[in-house]
């Protein structure tokens, strides 16, 4: 397999489905030490046994393995394989941060919310924020339709449903259903 080649990553996710060793450590090399780097700033100076790069190892993992067994028959390309690696590696994170917090035996759930939010921090840093981004980009790029991503950039920026409706020359029914085909649309590809 060409490493160089614009169909890489989308090759060594058939060829991993196909229990490809080649393939796995390609997509490894790829992405592993991005994902040990969004592990590690978002864990931050909570870590104390557990590494970004152990929370990195079992996020790839996860996918790895969903991928091989199947687990992800949506996905197909590095469109969707990096906000798969994200969202695993995000959630795997937050699982360690209450992990490690759980351990400190808080007197009381105000004083565990206090700490909690004090390490994960109540402002996103600026590689979360261009992480969101670039989800986001893909997101509206998945939906075809620039009624559809008029309406999610309208509500992104406050508008109500009704103020899309008016700006759009439609009801609010209408924007309330096209929101709802983005969600399920938008669900079902991270449930894939």
């Amino acid at each position: 397999m060409d490493s160089n080649s614009e169909g890489s990553v989308t090759s060594w996710i058939h060829a991993l489905r196909n229990e490809s060793d080649i393939a796995a450590q390609e997509l490894w090399n790829r992405y592993f030490a991005r994902i040990v780097a969004i592990a590690s700033a978002r864990l931050g100076h909570l870590a104390r046994d557990r590494t970004g790069e152990d929370v990195a190892l079992s996020a790839m993992k996860s996918v790895m393995l969903g991928i091989r067994g199947d687990h992800f028959p949506d996905l197909t390309d590095r469109n969707g394989l990096w906000p798969l690696l994200l969202t695993i590696t995000a959630r795997k994170v937050i699982d360690e941060q209450r992990r490690q917090l759980a351990g400190n035996k808080t007197p009381d759930r105000e004083e565990y919310a206090s700490k909690l939010e004090a390490y994960i921090g109540s402002s996103p840093t600026p590689e979360f924020i261009r992480e969101v981004a670039d989800e986001l980009e893909v997101r509206l790029a998945s939906l075809g339709d620039s009624t559809l991503i008029t309406i999610v950039q309208l509500k992104l920026q406050g508008y109500t449903n009704e103020e899309i409706a008016r700006s759009l020359g439609c009801t609010t029914r209408t924007v309330i259903r096209k929101l709802n085909r983005i969600r399920d649309e938008w669900s079902n590809s991270r449930n894939a």
